[in-house]
Formats: C-alpha cells, sequence, structure tokens
C-alpha cells in the first residue's frame, strides 16, 4: 500500500485570493448590520415621538371638545370672529388658519395654544404650560377652523384641525426625520 501524499501548498496568490474574498465578505455584513440596526434605531425613534404626541393630542382633544361659545366683544384677548373657536387673524384675509388657537373651555377659562421655542405652550386662564415632551421638538403648527361667525345662525358643527411637523430634539441627525401629524376635533357645542 501506498500513500499518496500531495506535497503542494497553498501558493501565496491563493491565500491572498481567499484573504480577499473573505474581507469582503465581512465588510458587506457588517454594513448590512449596520443598517438595519440604524434603521431600527430611526423607527423607534419615529414610534416614540407619535406615541407622545398621540397623548398631547388626546388632551388638545378633550379640551377643545368641551369649548363653550364665545360672545360679542373681547373675548380671550381678542375679538372673536368665530363662535366658539379662534385665531389670531380670524376676519382676516384668510380668517380660517392660523398659528394660535383661542377658546373658551367648559370651565370658562380662555386657552390659548401656540408654539414657542419649538414646544406646543397653553396658556389656561393665565396659567402657561408646555403641553408637548422635551424630546420632541414641534415646528409648522397650523389650526385650521370650520365654525360659524359671531351671533350668526348656528349652520356649522364647529371643529379646528390641528397639523404640526415634529421631529426628535437631540440625538443623532439621521434619527431626526420630521414627521407631520394631522387630527380633527369637533366641538359638542350647541346653540
Amino acid at each position: 500500500m501506498t500513500i499518496i501524499r500531495n506535497k503542494q501548498g497553498m501558493t501565496l496568490l491563493e491565500i491572498i485570493v481567499a484573504v480577499a474574498i473573505f474581507i469582503t465578505t465581512m465588510l458587506m455584513a457588517t454594513t448590512i448590520f449596520k443598517d438595519v440596526v440604524e434603521g431600527q434605531r430611526s423607527a423607534i425613534a419615529a414610534q416614540n415621538v407619535q406615541e407622545s404626541m398621540r397623548f398631547v393630542f388626546e388632551i388638545m382633544s378633550k379640551e377643545i371638545r368641551t369649548a363653550q361659545g364665545a360672545h360679542s366683544g373681547i373675548n380671550c384677548g381678542i375679538i372673536p370672529y368665530y363662535k366658539v373657536f379662534n385665531t389670531e387673524n380670524a376676519g382676516e384675509a384668510n380668517p380660517y388658519e392660523g398659528h394660535e388657537l383661542y377658546f373658551q373651555n367648559k370651565d370658562g377659562d380662555c386657552v390659548n395654544y401656540y408654539l414657542l421655542n419649538d414646544a406646543l405652550m397653553i396658556d389656561r386662564g393665565g396659567i402657561f404650560g408646555t403641553t408637548t415632551p422635551n424630546e420632541v421638538k414641534v415646528s409648522n403648527l397650523e389650526f385650521n377652523i370650520t365654525d360659524d361667525v359671531v351671533d350668526a345662525f348656528h349652520s356649522v358643527q364647529p371643529r379646528v384641525t390641528i397639523k404640526m411637523e415634529i421631529e426628535m430634539a437631540g440625538g443623532k441627525e439621521i434619527h431626526k426625520q420630521p414627521i407631520v401629524m394631522q387630527t380633527t376635533v369637533s366641538s359638542r357645542y350647541y346653540e
């Protein structure tokens, strides 16, 4: 019995090709893994922002639903144009749209929602506060109103459409993907 032995080893070129293929495969795998992790972080950040804003929208919706009618004369620091909801430019060229919302809540307190330093603020009867968490940055706040004018026949169910652009504050730039959220809330006010 003779044993056949191959006395030839691997050449330097074969080793270099094998190492190059291994390195290329590892780089592709780590790049794909990194992209998946970054995508997951972005999705989690967007989900956290949306969850925080759902809570804010729910708080605002409860108060907006129970808003009371405005009366002629100065009401909540402005002259009301609409029966229930008003903006800072009500009665002007585009009275249906504004960046501040004014109304009276169920307790008769004047409520004002507005944007200040990338946060959604509230002034409720002279008590000021933020409604958005610190980790959320709000921009492009817009209120669209559908309502009857003061002293007019009641023909429209008063409602407000709230639209804003939000993103995470701080963190990496890749996770700051702006999200536009919108909701419409109708008042339960009837004459």
